[in-house]
């Protein structure tokens, strides 16, 4: 099976991005490429692994998480990362985390909040007191453009 991408199968993924609700008549439409050929491709990129399901995007102001915060961790002198990682998946609100590499934090993670004693019960209550953990950044968001 050929793997590589072009031009035709990058504007399908671009419109997908965009809204994955998006019917194969409309896709043809936006892109300029026959049904049919969106049909195979699709059926192809998804046999490729390259589209792996469809998702939605969220209003969380509407589901009562207005607040998005960054929240950059260091773990203790020989702290397990993946134990670290594990305690900040378990956190309500939280969706995305991720260990990084390069200079300080360990740890970065996303988290979703109602409020900002909600954050302060998380980063102070929580995250500090835990041994693992050595320092714990908060970074709130005012403004942000999500193309995911």
């Amino acid at each position: 099976m050929d793997e590589r991408l072009d031009e035709k199968d990058l504007a399908l993924i671009e419109e997908l991005r965009k809204d994955s609700r998006l019917s194969e008549k409309r896709l043809a439409g936006k892109t300029s490429i026959p049904m049919t050929t969106v049909h195979n491709r699709l059926r192809r990129l998804r046999g490729l692994g390259v589209i792996t399901g469809s998702t939605i995007r969220l209003d969380y102001a509407k589901l009562g998480r207005p607040l998005t915060a960054y929240v950059l961790l260091k773990g203790a002198p020989g702290a397990d990362r993946k134990i670290m990682l594990s305690h900040v998946s378990s956190i309500p609100g939280v969706s995305e985390a991720a260990v990084v590499a390069g200079a300080e934090p360990d740890i970065i993670f996303k988290i979703r909040a109602a409020s900002i004693e909600e954050l302060n019960a998380v980063v102070v209550e929580d995250l500090r007191r835990q041994k693992t953990i050595s320092d714990a950044r908060l970074m709130v968001c005012y403004e942000r453009i999500e193309n995911e």
